[in-house]
C-alpha cells in the first residue's frame, strides 16, 4: 500500500511540475499582478497633451538734439559801418520702434507606441504611426521618444510631457488638406508682389 502510495505521489509531483513548465513566465511578474510594458515589444498608450504659448515684445526710442548759434554785434571803431550777423543751426533726429509677436499650439490625441530599444540606463524608446482614413483625407500622427520605466502607469499609460528627445508630428493629406492651401496662381501673385 505504502509503495502504491509513493507512486501516486510521484505521479502528481511529475504532473505538476510538467505544468509549471508549460505556463508561459511573464518576465518574472507575478501571475496575480498586471502586466506591466517593460521591454522591448511592448505597447504602450500615448496621451497626447501639448500646450505651446510663446510671445515676445520689444521697443525702442531714442531722441538726439543739436543746436548751435553764432551771433556778432556791430563793429568798433572803424568798422563800426559792418552791420550785425548771426547764425543759427538745428538738428534733431527721432526714432521710435516697436514689435511684438507672439504663437500658440495645442495638440490633443490618444495613441499607441511600441518600445523598439532599451538604453544601458534602462530608458525605453518608444515609435509609434497612426493614421486615420475617411474619405480620401488621412490624419497621420507620428511619435518618437525616450520614457523612463516609472513613467509608465499600472495601465501602461504614458503622458507624452514625461517623453524626453520628444518628436511628434501630425499632418493632413487630402481633399481638405489641399483646400487649405493656396494654388500656384495665388502662391505666383503672391511672390511677383
Amino acid at each position: 500500500m505504502r509503495v502504491r502510495f509513493m507512486k501516486t505521489i510521484g505521479t502528481v509531483a511529475a504532473f505538476c511540475s510538467l505544468l509549471f513548465l508549460s505556463i508561459p513566465q511573464v518576465h518574472g511578474q507575478s501571475l496575480f499582478a498586471d502586466y506591466k510594458a517593460h521591454g522591448v515589444g511592448d505597447i504602450v498608450t500615448i496621451y497626447i497633451v501639448e500646450f505651446s504659448t510663446a510671445s515676445n515684445a520689444a521697443s525702442s526710442n531714442t531722441d538726439n538734439s543739436n543746436k548751435s548759434g553764432l551771433s556778432s554785434g556791430g563793429g568798433t571803431g572803424a568798422l563800426k559801418f559792418l552791420p550785425l550777423f548771426g547764425a543759427d543751426l538745428s538738428y534733431g533726429n527721432k526714432f521710435s520702434g516697436k514689435g511684438e509677436t507672439s504663437q500658440r499650439g495645442q495638440l490633443k490625441a490618444k495613441m499607441s507606441a511600441k518600445i523598439v530599444k532599451q538604453s544601458q540606463s534602462g530608458s525605453l524608446k518608444i515609435e509609434g504611426k497612426k493614421v486615420v482614413e475617411i474619405n480620401g483625407d488621412k490624419q497621420i500622427t507620428v511619435l518618437t521618444g525616450w520614457i523612463r520605466p516609472e513613467d509608465i502607469s499600472t495601465d501602461n499609460v504614458v503622458y507624452s510631457y514625461n517623453i524626453a528627445d520628444a518628436q511628434i508630428s501630425y499632418q493632413g493629406k487630402g481633399v481638405v488638406n489641399a483646400a487649405q492651401k493656396p494654388g500656384w496662381i495665388t502662391k505666383l501673385i503672391n511672390w511677383v508682389f
